[in-house]
């Protein structure tokens, strides 16, 4: 008898912690996987001109903030143009950066790369998604911080956590990005080989 309850309480603790454990590792790559559809979405629009696909994988806080789906998409657009490049691109990375959970939602910042060429000059694109999920991490709605200032994200999306760290969208020339590599080489201090003392 004391066997059959050492063996059922045992059972339940194993069953408590695997279900209090979320699986952090598929939460992210299905976050991933939104943040690639986004940036096919992003590219469809450009390419054929149909946009309402990339707003709807954008936060309903987010496309009420630009008075509906026209709206918003009426403002990516007006703002899209100067990182379309003249040629054909390797698709984006992502990385995921932050990943929270918190008020039954998570949320996440993934930060996107990507190249684009404007008269034979190579552009790096870093730009910031940042995504929510409300049903433990399935599915996702993503927006772009390029598309406006870090500063409005808490009008545009008021649900965000506090603690996720947001920056702004960079865009650099070949050349700027050598400069500031052979910078940040400068200021790290030279390595002592273990010969010297």
């Amino acid at each position: 008898m004391k066997i059959q309850i050492l063996s059922a309480c045992l059972f339940l603790f194993a069953f408590t912690t695997t279900y209090a454990q979320p699986d952090t590792a598929k939460i992210t790559r299905n976050a991933l996987s939104y943040a690639d559809s986004l940036a096919k979405t992003d590219a469809y629009g450009i390419t054929y001109g149909n946009w309402s696909a990339y707003a709807d994988l954008n936060p309903p806080s987010v496309i009420k903030y630009y008075g509906g789906k026209a709206g918003l998409i009426q403002h990516v657009t007006s703002l899209r143009t100067p990182t379309i490049s003249e040629i054909q691109e390797p698709a984006p990375e992502f990385k995921l950066t932050a990943l929270e959970n918190r008020d039954e939602q998570w949320q996440c910042v993934i930060r996107q790369s990507s190249y684009f060429h404007k008269e034979g000059t190579q552009y790096h694109y870093v730009t910031y998604l940042i995504g929510q999920s409300r049903d433990e991490g399935e599915t996702w709605r993503l927006f772009d911080v390029s598309y406006s200032k870090v500063a409005n994200i808490i009008y545009m999306f008021p649900e965000i956590m506090d603690d996720l760290e947001i920056n702004d969208a960079t865009v650099l020339s070949e050349d700027q990005e050598v400069k500031i590599a052979q910078e940040a080489a400068a200021a790290r201090p030279a390595k002592k080989s273990r010969n010297n003392k």
